[in-house]
Protein backbone atom coordinates (compact mmCIF):
# COMPACT_ATOMS: atom_id res chain seq x y z
CA UNK A 1 0.00 0.00 0.00
CA UNK A 2 1.61 3.68 -0.48
CA UNK A 3 1.20 5.62 2.25
CA UNK A 4 2.22 8.48 0.82
CA UNK A 5 2.82 11.46 2.64
CA UNK A 6 2.22 8.97 5.70
CA UNK A 7 5.73 7.75 5.55
CA UNK A 8 7.68 9.01 8.71
CA UNK A 9 11.57 9.02 7.94
CA UNK A 10 13.65 7.56 10.80
CA UNK A 11 15.01 9.95 13.78
CA UNK A 12 17.92 9.75 15.85
CA UNK A 13 17.49 10.75 19.67
CA UNK A 14 19.08 10.09 23.00
CA UNK A 15 17.39 8.69 25.72
CA UNK A 16 17.98 7.36 29.03
CA UNK A 17 15.56 5.02 31.12
CA UNK A 18 15.07 4.21 34.82
CA UNK A 19 13.68 1.72 36.67
CA UNK A 20 12.93 2.38 40.85
CA UNK A 21 11.00 5.07 42.69
CA UNK A 22 10.63 8.75 41.48
CA UNK A 23 12.13 10.51 44.02
CA UNK A 24 15.44 8.89 44.69
CA UNK A 25 16.03 8.31 40.95
CA UNK A 26 15.92 12.28 40.69
CA UNK A 27 17.83 12.64 43.65
CA UNK A 28 20.58 10.68 41.96
CA UNK A 29 19.94 12.39 38.97
CA UNK A 30 20.11 15.94 40.62
CA UNK A 31 23.61 14.95 42.23
CA UNK A 32 24.94 14.41 38.98
CA UNK A 33 26.83 17.85 37.86
CA UNK A 34 26.03 16.29 34.22
CA UNK A 35 22.28 16.01 34.70
CA UNK A 36 21.37 19.83 36.69
CA UNK A 37 20.71 21.74 34.69
CA UNK A 38 19.84 20.01 31.82
CA UNK A 39 15.96 19.67 31.22
CA UNK A 40 14.06 22.02 29.19
CA UNK A 41 11.04 20.51 29.89
CA UNK A 42 9.68 18.18 32.41
CA UNK A 43 6.58 16.77 31.88
CA UNK A 44 4.25 14.17 33.57
CA UNK A 45 1.00 12.74 34.51
CA UNK A 46 1.37 11.34 38.21
CA UNK A 47 -1.00 8.42 39.53
CA UNK A 48 -4.17 10.39 40.79
CA UNK A 49 -4.88 10.11 44.60
CA UNK A 50 -7.02 6.50 45.33
CA UNK A 51 -7.67 6.16 42.04
CA UNK A 52 -6.15 2.67 40.46
CA UNK A 53 -3.57 0.18 41.35
CA UNK A 54 -0.76 -0.50 38.94
CA UNK A 55 0.98 -3.10 40.35
CA UNK A 56 2.16 -4.61 43.51
CA UNK A 57 5.00 -2.36 44.59
CA UNK A 58 4.57 -0.66 48.37
CA UNK A 59 6.03 2.53 46.77
CA UNK A 60 3.02 3.31 44.58
CA UNK A 61 2.59 6.46 44.80
CA UNK A 62 -1.74 7.00 45.33
CA UNK A 63 -2.49 5.11 48.01
CA UNK A 64 -1.04 6.90 51.22
CA UNK A 65 -3.57 6.83 54.09
CA UNK A 66 -4.63 10.74 53.25
CA UNK A 67 -4.38 13.36 50.73
CA UNK A 68 -2.06 15.22 52.76
CA UNK A 69 0.30 12.99 52.61
CA UNK A 70 -0.59 11.86 48.32
CA UNK A 71 0.50 15.74 47.94
CA UNK A 72 3.42 16.14 50.05
CA UNK A 73 5.31 13.11 48.13
CA UNK A 74 4.70 14.36 45.07
CA UNK A 75 5.46 18.35 46.27
CA UNK A 76 8.98 16.68 47.19
CA UNK A 77 9.23 14.82 43.79
CA UNK A 78 8.92 17.92 41.86
CA UNK A 79 10.87 19.81 44.49
CA UNK A 80 14.05 18.13 43.53
CA UNK A 81 12.98 18.65 39.53
CA UNK A 82 13.11 22.00 39.82
CA UNK A 83 17.59 21.28 40.35
CA UNK A 84 17.24 19.13 36.61
CA UNK A 85 15.98 21.86 34.53
CA UNK A 86 17.51 24.62 33.08
CA UNK A 87 16.84 27.95 34.38
CA UNK A 88 14.64 28.60 31.33
CA UNK A 89 12.86 25.38 31.92
CA UNK A 90 9.09 24.30 32.80
CA UNK A 91 7.67 22.07 34.71
CA UNK A 92 4.02 20.37 33.22
CA UNK A 93 2.02 18.74 35.43
CA UNK A 94 -1.20 16.83 34.51
CA UNK A 95 -3.16 16.10 37.17
CA UNK A 96 -6.88 14.88 37.90
CA UNK A 97 -8.78 15.77 41.50
CA UNK A 98 -11.14 13.11 43.64
CA UNK A 99 -13.70 13.36 45.15
CA UNK A 100 -15.00 12.41 48.71
CA UNK A 101 -18.39 12.69 50.44
CA UNK A 102 -19.38 14.75 47.89
CA UNK A 103 -16.34 17.16 48.28
CA UNK A 104 -13.47 17.81 45.75
CA UNK A 105 -10.41 17.63 47.61
CA UNK A 106 -8.66 20.25 45.91
CA UNK A 107 -5.31 18.61 45.15
CA UNK A 108 -4.69 20.46 42.15
CA UNK A 109 -4.89 23.51 43.81
CA UNK A 110 -2.98 22.23 46.59
CA UNK A 111 0.12 20.73 44.81
CA UNK A 112 0.01 24.08 42.91
CA UNK A 113 0.10 26.18 46.34
CA UNK A 114 2.92 24.33 47.91
CA UNK A 115 5.48 24.06 44.18
CA UNK A 116 5.07 28.11 44.17
CA UNK A 117 6.17 27.71 48.10
CA UNK A 118 9.07 25.77 46.69
CA UNK A 119 9.91 28.20 44.33
CA UNK A 120 8.45 27.55 41.35
CA UNK A 121 5.88 30.22 39.48
CA UNK A 122 2.54 29.23 38.13
CA UNK A 123 1.92 30.58 34.75
CA UNK A 124 -1.37 28.61 33.91
CA UNK A 125 -3.71 26.46 34.92
CA UNK A 126 -5.48 24.84 31.36
CA UNK A 127 -8.30 22.52 31.45
CA UNK A 128 -7.92 19.63 29.57
CA UNK A 129 -11.79 18.86 28.35
CA UNK A 130 -11.88 15.41 27.25
CA UNK A 131 -14.93 15.16 24.56
CA UNK A 132 -15.11 11.98 24.95
CA UNK A 133 -14.91 11.00 28.38
CA UNK A 134 -17.91 8.70 30.07
CA UNK A 135 -20.62 9.99 31.99
CA UNK A 136 -20.55 9.54 35.93
CA UNK A 137 -22.57 7.07 38.08
CA UNK A 138 -23.19 9.50 41.04
CA UNK A 139 -26.68 10.61 41.43
CA UNK A 140 -25.68 13.76 42.93
CA UNK A 141 -22.25 15.23 41.33
CA UNK A 142 -22.00 16.27 38.08
CA UNK A 143 -19.86 13.99 35.57
CA UNK A 144 -16.14 14.66 35.71
CA UNK A 145 -15.21 15.74 32.70
CA UNK A 146 -11.91 18.00 32.63
CA UNK A 147 -8.50 17.50 34.04
CA UNK A 148 -6.17 20.44 35.30
CA UNK A 149 -2.66 20.56 33.54
CA UNK A 150 -0.39 23.08 35.62
CA UNK A 151 1.95 25.25 34.13
CA UNK A 152 4.71 25.69 36.44
CA UNK A 153 8.36 27.69 35.82
CA UNK A 154 11.52 27.44 37.25
CA UNK A 155 12.10 30.74 37.08
CA UNK A 156 10.02 34.11 36.00
CA UNK A 157 10.56 33.64 32.30
CA UNK A 158 10.80 30.08 30.71
CA UNK A 159 11.07 29.29 26.73
CA UNK A 160 7.95 29.34 24.62
CA UNK A 161 7.12 28.72 21.38
CA UNK A 162 3.65 30.42 20.93
CA UNK A 163 4.36 31.03 16.71
CA UNK A 164 4.22 27.15 16.22
CA UNK A 165 0.81 26.78 18.43
CA UNK A 166 -1.45 29.91 16.99
CA UNK A 167 -4.84 29.33 15.32
CA UNK A 168 -7.33 31.01 13.33
CA UNK A 169 -9.83 33.19 14.97
CA UNK A 170 -12.92 31.65 15.79
CA UNK A 171 -14.87 33.92 13.05
CA UNK A 172 -12.88 32.35 10.38
CA UNK A 173 -12.27 28.64 12.22
CA UNK A 174 -15.87 27.99 12.54
CA UNK A 175 -17.31 29.63 9.17
CA UNK A 176 -19.01 32.46 10.20
CA UNK A 177 -16.72 34.97 8.00
CA UNK A 178 -16.34 33.88 4.42
CA UNK A 179 -12.41 33.20 3.30
CA UNK A 180 -11.84 36.34 1.44
CA UNK A 181 -9.85 36.76 -2.06
CA UNK A 182 -6.36 36.19 -1.34
CA UNK A 183 -5.86 39.83 -3.02
CA UNK A 184 -7.66 41.23 -0.19
CA UNK A 185 -6.04 39.48 2.79
CA UNK A 186 -3.56 41.66 3.57
CA UNK A 187 -0.88 40.63 6.45
CA UNK A 188 1.12 43.27 7.53
CA UNK A 189 0.58 47.55 8.05
CA UNK A 190 1.58 49.33 5.24
CA UNK A 191 2.52 53.52 5.84
CA UNK A 192 1.43 54.19 9.11
CA UNK A 193 0.52 57.84 9.72
CA UNK A 194 2.01 58.04 13.34
CA UNK A 195 1.31 61.71 13.64
CA UNK A 196 -2.36 60.86 12.49
CA UNK A 197 -2.35 58.03 15.28
CA UNK A 198 -1.12 60.44 18.13
CA UNK A 199 -4.46 62.49 16.84
CA UNK A 200 -6.92 60.20 16.89
CA UNK A 201 -5.46 58.57 20.66
CA UNK A 202 -5.75 62.13 22.00
CA UNK A 203 -9.83 62.30 20.25
CA UNK A 204 -10.70 59.40 22.04
CA UNK A 205 -8.91 59.44 25.33
CA UNK A 206 -10.56 63.04 25.99
CA UNK A 207 -13.99 61.45 25.37
CA UNK A 208 -16.52 61.30 27.93
CA UNK A 209 -19.04 58.91 28.36
CA UNK A 210 -21.93 61.24 26.88
CA UNK A 211 -19.44 62.12 23.26
CA UNK A 212 -21.27 61.60 20.46
CA UNK A 213 -19.69 59.28 17.76
CA UNK A 214 -19.70 61.71 15.31
CA UNK A 215 -17.15 63.70 16.99
CA UNK A 216 -15.19 60.70 17.58
CA UNK A 217 -12.96 59.51 14.03
CA UNK A 218 -14.15 56.57 11.76
CA UNK A 219 -13.13 53.31 12.05
CA UNK A 220 -12.17 53.50 8.49
CA UNK A 221 -9.99 56.46 9.46
CA UNK A 222 -8.26 54.80 12.09
CA UNK A 223 -7.38 51.49 10.28
CA UNK A 224 -5.58 53.93 7.79
CA UNK A 225 -3.89 55.74 10.02
CA UNK A 226 -2.68 52.22 11.50
CA UNK A 227 -1.64 51.07 7.59
CA UNK A 228 -4.49 48.88 7.31
CA UNK A 229 -6.87 49.03 4.14
CA UNK A 230 -10.33 49.06 6.34
CA UNK A 231 -11.84 47.35 2.85
CA UNK A 232 -8.83 44.46 3.31
CA UNK A 233 -9.18 41.53 5.36
CA UNK A 234 -7.53 40.22 8.32
CA UNK A 235 -5.85 36.36 7.55
CA UNK A 236 -6.86 35.30 11.23
CA UNK A 237 -10.37 36.05 11.53
CA UNK A 238 -11.23 37.87 8.03
CA UNK A 239 -12.75 40.62 9.68
CA UNK A 240 -12.67 43.42 7.66
CA UNK A 241 -9.85 45.72 9.43
CA UNK A 242 -12.61 48.76 9.88
CA UNK A 243 -14.02 45.96 12.10
CA UNK A 244 -10.87 45.70 14.36
CA UNK A 245 -11.44 49.50 14.88
CA UNK A 246 -12.01 50.71 18.48
CA UNK A 247 -13.67 53.84 18.63
CA UNK A 248 -14.20 54.79 21.87
CA UNK A 249 -12.29 53.78 25.67
CA UNK A 250 -14.55 51.29 27.37
CA UNK A 251 -14.62 52.74 31.08
CA UNK A 252 -11.53 54.02 32.56
CA UNK A 253 -9.06 50.56 30.97
CA UNK A 254 -6.61 52.81 29.38
CA UNK A 255 -4.76 49.47 28.48
CA UNK A 256 -7.58 48.42 26.29
CA UNK A 257 -5.86 49.33 22.43
CA UNK A 258 -7.79 51.64 20.01
CA UNK A 259 -7.10 49.19 16.96
CA UNK A 260 -7.01 45.76 18.01
CA UNK A 261 -5.60 43.65 14.93
CA UNK A 262 -4.66 40.31 15.19
CA UNK A 263 -1.70 38.56 15.00
CA UNK A 264 -1.42 37.68 11.34
CA UNK A 265 0.10 34.51 12.07
CA UNK A 266 -3.21 33.49 14.26
CA UNK A 267 -4.17 34.29 17.77
CA UNK A 268 -2.77 32.44 20.75
CA UNK A 269 -4.65 29.17 21.72
CA UNK A 270 -7.08 29.43 25.14
CA UNK A 271 -6.03 27.35 28.25
CA UNK A 272 -8.83 25.04 27.64
CA UNK A 273 -7.87 22.08 25.37
CA UNK A 274 -10.52 20.11 23.85
CA UNK A 275 -8.42 16.50 23.40
CA UNK A 276 -10.27 13.22 23.47
CA UNK A 277 -8.51 10.54 25.73
CA UNK A 278 -7.03 7.55 24.40
CA UNK A 279 -8.25 3.83 25.22
CA UNK A 280 -5.96 1.18 26.32
CA UNK A 281 -5.79 -2.29 24.43
CA UNK A 282 -4.96 -5.75 26.22
CA UNK A 283 -1.58 -5.13 28.60
CA UNK A 284 -1.42 -1.26 27.74
CA UNK A 285 -0.99 1.19 30.60
CA UNK A 286 -4.26 2.12 32.28
CA UNK A 287 -3.93 5.56 31.82
CA UNK A 288 -2.48 7.17 28.20
CA UNK A 289 -1.33 10.38 27.85
CA UNK A 290 -3.42 11.37 24.36
CA UNK A 291 -0.41 11.86 21.86
CA UNK A 292 -1.70 15.35 20.71
CA UNK A 293 -1.62 16.94 24.18
CA UNK A 294 2.24 15.68 24.92
CA UNK A 295 2.92 17.32 21.59
CA UNK A 296 1.35 20.34 21.79
CA UNK A 297 3.31 21.22 25.56
CA UNK A 298 6.41 19.64 23.70
CA UNK A 299 5.87 21.85 21.00
CA UNK A 300 5.53 24.99 22.89
CA UNK A 301 8.32 24.35 25.22
CA UNK A 302 11.43 23.40 24.08
CA UNK A 303 13.19 23.19 20.94
CA UNK A 304 14.70 20.34 19.07
CA UNK A 305 17.45 18.65 21.01
CA UNK A 306 16.47 19.78 24.05
CA UNK A 307 16.08 17.49 26.63
CA UNK A 308 12.58 16.64 28.13
CA UNK A 309 11.77 14.22 31.49
CA UNK A 310 9.27 12.22 32.74
CA UNK A 311 9.07 10.89 36.41
CA UNK A 312 6.05 8.98 35.84
CA UNK A 313 6.73 7.14 32.25
CA UNK A 314 4.17 4.70 32.04
CA UNK A 315 3.93 2.94 28.37
CA UNK A 316 6.50 5.81 27.53
CA UNK A 317 3.80 8.23 25.30
CA UNK A 318 6.52 11.34 26.15
CA UNK A 319 9.40 9.17 25.03
CA UNK A 320 7.55 8.05 21.74
CA UNK A 321 6.17 11.84 20.87
CA UNK A 322 9.95 13.21 21.80
CA UNK A 323 11.62 10.56 19.37
CA UNK A 324 8.93 11.76 16.48
CA UNK A 325 9.57 15.57 17.64
CA UNK A 326 12.92 14.58 17.69
CA UNK A 327 13.90 15.87 21.32
CA UNK A 328 16.01 13.61 23.54
CA UNK A 329 14.28 12.00 26.64
CA UNK A 330 14.39 10.73 29.71
CA UNK A 331 12.24 8.55 31.47
CA UNK A 332 11.37 7.14 35.26
CA UNK A 333 9.53 4.52 36.38
CA UNK A 334 8.35 2.04 39.08
CA UNK A 335 7.92 -1.18 37.22
CA UNK A 336 9.91 -2.71 35.11
CA UNK A 337 7.42 -3.95 32.67
CA UNK A 338 6.94 -0.10 31.64
CA UNK A 339 10.53 0.40 31.20
CA UNK A 340 10.96 -2.29 28.81
CA UNK A 341 7.39 -1.05 26.59
CA UNK A 342 8.71 2.27 27.00
CA UNK A 343 11.81 1.28 25.76
CA UNK A 344 10.37 -0.82 22.61
CA UNK A 345 7.48 2.41 21.63
CA UNK A 346 10.96 5.08 21.82
CA UNK A 347 12.49 2.48 19.13
CA UNK A 348 9.53 2.22 17.21
CA UNK A 349 9.14 5.57 16.98
CA UNK A 350 13.21 6.27 16.05
CA UNK A 351 12.87 3.52 13.32
CA UNK A 352 9.27 5.23 12.47
CA UNK A 353 7.37 2.52 12.96
CA UNK A 354 4.48 4.51 13.93
CA UNK A 355 0.62 4.74 12.48
CA UNK A 356 -0.17 7.20 9.99
CA UNK A 357 -3.04 8.24 12.42
CA UNK A 358 -0.63 9.45 15.06
CA UNK A 359 2.45 10.52 12.55
CA UNK A 360 -0.41 13.07 11.64
CA UNK A 361 -1.26 13.88 15.07
CA UNK A 362 1.61 14.52 16.29
CA UNK A 363 3.79 15.96 13.48
CA UNK A 364 0.50 17.22 11.19
CA UNK A 365 1.88 14.75 8.43
CA UNK A 366 -1.36 14.55 5.73
CA UNK A 367 -3.32 11.31 5.63
CA UNK A 368 -3.52 10.56 1.80
CA UNK A 369 -5.86 7.32 2.32
CA UNK A 370 -8.27 7.05 5.38
CA UNK A 371 -8.25 3.42 5.18
CA UNK A 372 -4.04 3.58 6.28
CA UNK A 373 -5.26 5.51 9.40
CA UNK A 374 -4.31 1.88 11.26
CA UNK A 375 -1.23 0.75 9.35
CA UNK A 376 1.75 0.53 10.92
CA UNK A 377 4.56 2.64 8.82
CA UNK A 378 7.52 0.86 8.89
Amino acid sequence: MDLGHGVLSKRMISYDLFQGDSYDTLKNLSSRVEERNKYRLIITSPPYYNHRHYGEDPREIGHEHTSGLFIDRLVDIFAVCRDLLTEDGSLWIVIGDTRRKNGKLMVPHRIALKLVGKGYRLREDIIWYKKNSISGSSKDNFSQVYELILFLSKNEKSYTNMQDLRVRGNEAKEGRNKVPPPHLIQYVPIKQDREKILEIKKIIHNAKPDTPFEELPATSEISKAYGYDPEKFCPTCYRKFKRHATRKRIGDHSHYPIFAVCNSNGKNPGNVWDISTKAHYGNEHFAIFPEDLIARIITFATQKEDWVLDPFAGRGTTGIVCAMLERNFTGIDLYPTNVLRTEKNIKDAMEGRVTVKLANIVENIPVTNNTASSETIS
